[in-house]
């Protein structure tokens, strides 16, 4: 894979065009582990920036999409996990709470 990374071959490209076909799976593998890596570490740092009855805003990632940008104050932290109560009923969220994915959330300045 070493030779798709000059400045006129990418590795898209060579996907693109069939070259890596034999190693789909294996590099399948590796995006979805560093995927995963990824969204491990933005869930470490979100998770060290807000705490109980801060503010925080509702991603661009979050689903469904009704919710991306509201914001509303932590209310639980259950590993990485994260209540948010918005304030009001939103959306199937009548009780006002979502329960989201740490990485998810932008802390608010207060």
């Amino acid at each position: 894979m070493e030779q798709y990374r000059g400045a006129h071959h990418t590795i898209a490209a060579a996907i693109e065009a069939g070259h890596l076909d034999d190693e789909l799976r294996s590099i399948a593998n590796a995006l979805n582990d560093r995927f995963a890596v990824l969204a491990r570490l933005r869930a470490e740092h979100t998770l060290a920036r807000i705490k109980v009855g801060g503010r925080v805003a509702i991603g661009a990632d979050a689903q469904p999409q009704y919710l991306r940008g509201l914001t509303g104050e932590v209310h639980e932290i259950d590993g990485d996990m994260v209540v948010v109560c918005l304030g009001a009923p939103v959306g199937k969220f009548r009780s006002g709470h979502v329960r989201c994915a740490a990485e998810l959330l932008e802390p608010l300045a207060t």
